[in-house]
């Protein structure tokens, strides 16, 4: 039986807890001369890998199993079909919003912070670009054929075992779309198999989401023993400027979800939680994937084509801080060293972005690096750019948080038509685990 939502909050609050926890320790011990802390440290951060690696385990077989699930299960009417297109178009629309946000927020308030000649110089003069860096930058633009290409992949075992989500649920999805095309009674049996595969792996998952708290204690305990706090002066304001967007773009989803979405602002934060703790402690959204689609069946009631394909879909495309990130470190980065940005420049640049942004792996700390030639094309120095990059740590915890909560928003507002039905089919007084 399903725990209810007194459970899903004790184990949000114990992994909450142990976040913290873990925090603490690492500041505590940064630094430490003591030869025990960094054993203790290097014991403890063991304990967290193995946990991510657990959880890793489970992407794939569950990104594959549910995604035949959809497809081979659903109605002759081309829903899925359908609901790639409404997909496509709600995340085009959230990244689009999400930049509108960040330059309504960013731009005045990076033009409050003062920087003279001497501060510019400085910032420029503390990053040393290699020079192959340099010359490799310019010339290499992403392709849009490069990338079509690419989803193709040529050894299906090669981009598993690399972790390339989005070619494999591209031929996934070829896979069962053959499946729906051959005899009712294999397809049935097919189908069968592949909801008794998901099954086991969700039961697979809950037992690795029980040491939730000690996954996090440990994760967070050996971030912050490396990092410390030791982030001031210019540096320290983008960190503050670009997490704050980000944490503001997340609040802002919870209203957006509950009008789109029809439901309460509560089942969503019960349905989020545990993808959001993971997604802190991890900083990978891909990593996040099991618990989102946990909590969207147990809170949300999300059907098998939100569990099963769009979920998948957005962790492995869907990127809300892509637009985000990389314009406040635009703007950032141009009021620092006083370079002009005109509307072609910040047009070009955006669309850039918004392209990339369905083709970065949802893994820790993949940013502003592929992304040097749309910076130069703007006119802003890589040197800047590569600096913000080395404190990324920090704003790439908000960064994930954002683009945890967004994937479960888009699958919560994509799936409201049928959640309504399966609400209105149910018996007067049923109660929701």
């Amino acid at each position: 039986m399903a725990a209810g939502p007194a459970a899903g909050f004790s184990r949000t609050a114990r992994a909450l807890a142990a976040l913290g926890a873990g925090f603490l320790l690492g500041i505590a011990v940064h630094g430490s001369s003591n030869p025990w802390a960094g054993r203790l440290l290097e014991a403890i951060s063991v304990i967290g890998q193995l946990w991510v690696s657990a959880l890793r385990m489970t992407v794939l077989p569950l990104v594959i199993s549910m995604t035949l699930v959809a497809i081979v299960g659903a109605s002759r009417s081309g829903s899925i079909g359908t609901l790639g297109v409404k997909t496509l178009a709600l995340f085009v629309t959230m990244l689009l919003a999400a930049a509108l946000l960040t330059l309504a927020v960013a731009a005045p308030v990076t033009s409050l912070y003062p920087v003279d000649a001497d501060t510019a110089a400085s910032f420029r003069s503390q990053t040393s670009v290699p020079e192959p860096t340099r010359e490799a930058s310019p010339p290499r633009p992403t392709s849009a054929g490069n990338w079509l290409i690419a989803l193709i992949p040529i050894n299906i075992f090669s981009a598993a075992a690399n972790g390339e989500i989005l070619p494999i649920l591209l031929f996934t999805v070829l896979v069962g779309l053959a499946v729906t095309r051959i005899a009712p009674e294999q397809r049935d049996l097919l189908h069968r198999l592949f909801e008794a595969f998901s099954d086991a792996m969700m039961v697979l998952v809950g037992w690795i989401l029980r040491f939730l708290p000690l996954g996090v204690f440990a994760l967070c305990a050996e971030f912050a023993f490396r990092v410390g706090v030791h982030a001031t002066g210019v540096v320290a304001f983008f960190v503050m400027l670009l997490s704050g967007i980000l944490l503001l773009a997340t609040v802002l989803l919870y209203p957006v979800t509950a009008v789109f979405g029809r439901t309460s602002l509560a089942r969503f934060a019960r349905a989020v939680a545990p993808a959001q703790v993971v997604a802190v402690s991890t900083r990978s959204s891909l990593a996040s994937l099991p618990a989102l689609v946990e909590g969207g069946r147990r809170h949300l009631e999300l059907p098998d084509s939100a569990t099963g394909f769009v979920l998948p879909l957005c962790v492995a495309t869907f990127k809300l801080n892509r637009t985000i990130s990389s314009v406040v470190r635009l703007l950032f980065l141009a009021h620092i060293l006083n370079v002009h940005l005109g509307l072609p420049q910040l047009a070009s640049f955006l669309l850039t972005q918004l392209i990339m942004s369905f083709s970065t792996a949802g893994i820790p700390s993949v940013g502003s690096i592929r992304s040097l030639p749309a910076y130069l094309a703007a006119g802003v120095p890589i040197e800047g750019v590569l600096m913000l990059n080395a404190v990324d740590t920090i704003p790439d915890i908000f960064a994930t948080l954002a683009n945890v909560t967004a994937d479960m928003s888009a699958a919560t507002i994509l799936s409201r038509r049928d959640r309504v039905r399966t609400s209105s089919r149910s018996p007067v007084g049923a109660t929701t685990a």
